[in-house]
């Protein structure tokens, strides 16, 4: 499963070069694309789950619902308790930590 990422991967950086190249992707845009492909998000923090939750001014259940998760794992993770989240939903939280609930669902 790795090799088919990483094929996957590799053909998105060249074609991302490619279209440096032709001027369609700028600087900016090739740099973004190489940093999304070399690095896993970084894990969250018991600290950032609260913040998340003190910046929405949503309670723990509706924030839950809204990031399609439990109530009960959301207060895990503010806990600092048990394997925070993986993948999409790493990912997706982040976001909503740096960029607000609001940004991230308008």
């Amino acid at each position: 499963m790795r090799k088919r990422k990483s094929e996957t991967m590799e053909r998105l950086l060249r074609l991302s070069r490619d279209l440096h190249d032709c001027g369609t992707f700028n600087d900016e845009d090739l740099r973004t694309i190489e940093r999304v492909g070399m690095s896993a998000p970084q894990p969250l923090r018991a600290e950032d789950f609260r913040a998340i939750r003190e910046q929405s001014t949503y309670s723990v259940y509706t924030l839950a619902r809204i990031l399609n998760t439990t109530a009960r794992q959301f207060r895990r993770w503010e806990q600092g308790l048990g394997k925070g989240p993986q993948g999409a939903e790493l990912r997706l939280l982040r976001m909503v930590r740096d960029r607000g609930l609001a940004a991230v669902f308008p």
